[in-house]
């Protein structure tokens, strides 16, 4: 079961319940009941989907192949496992086996994860390294003269300059706290923690507007990152993630990073 691999794999990094709770701002009351397979504790599918990815991404576990193993486990035994699994008999598996394959594959997918990690994590720098490079030296390079000649433009006299008084430039809002806006597209469990203290947790509705603001920190953590619009001090950063994932996000004065 999904639930006996996160366990196991958790127990085997020391970590407990508590543990994970604190690090990933997920209930312990959902976390266990995860690993119970009670799936009916928690407050919906999308938010289901959400802590599944987000845990076993935190136990450093393939978070894809956690959601298969959570939909082979809820459909019927003999329908989940006739297109997943390789047989050369005409024979459906039986329950037995087929938990004892979907385990084996889940943590074949595990183990090839991991590896791949550290060569996406390669890739991806040397892209960031790369695009770089064009934005800082892209723009200047010179462009291809033309096979013809453009007719250049007569020269007429300049107009005489007229002193005018400069316009004053605009004033930039100064913030001396941190102040955030979100708007929700759509239903989203919803926690925030202002300077060390939790000042709000539940599922907004669509349509809501809420602003919170905090003297040094305030951390946003979302079912639903897709839902969630924020406006950070006055700039608009746009989605905290997709639909879907479960996000959370610190905001400083000057910063926002990813927290976990």
């Amino acid at each position: 079961m999904l639930g006996d691999i996160l366990r196991e794999e958790r127990e085997k990094q020391n970590l407990t319940i508590k543990d994970v709770e604190r690090d990933t701002s997920i209930r312990s009351l959902y976390i266990a009941s995860i690993e119970k397979g009670e799936y009916d504790v928690l407050p919906g599918e999308v938010y289901l989907k959400g802590f599944i990815k987000s845990y076993a991404a935190y136990l450093k576990l393939d978070g894809a192949a956690a959601l298969k193993q959570y939909y082979a486990e809820k459909m019927p035994a003999a329908t989940a496992t006739v297109d997943s699994l390789s047989v050369e008999t005409s024979e459906v598996p039986s329950p037995v086996a087929a938990d004892t394959y979907m385990k084996n594959d889940f943590r074949d997918r595990v183990e090839k994860s991991r590896k791949t990690q550290k060569i996406v994590a390669g890739v991806v720098a040397a892209g960031v390294i790369l695009g770089g490079a064009y934005w800082a030296f892209g723009s200047d390079a010179p462009e291809p003269a033309s096979k013809t000649t453009a007719a250049k433009p007569a020269v007429t006299a300049p107009a005489p300059a007229v002193n005018k008084a400069a316009a004053p430039a605009p004033v930039e809002k100064k913030y001396e706290d941190v102040e955030v806006n979100a708007t929700f597209s759509d239903k989203c469990w919803t926690k925030i923690v202002a300077d060390d203290k939790t000042i709000f947790e539940g599922t907004v509705k669509s349509g809501d507007t809420l602003s919170w603001k905090a003297k040094k920190e305030l951390i946003i953590t979302a079912g639903n990152a897709g839902a969630v619009e924020v406006t950070h001090n006055g700039k608009s950063i746009g989605s905290l993630g997709s639909v879907g994932d479960v996000v959370t996000k610190k905001f400083t004065i000057d910063k926002v990073e990813s927290a976990q």
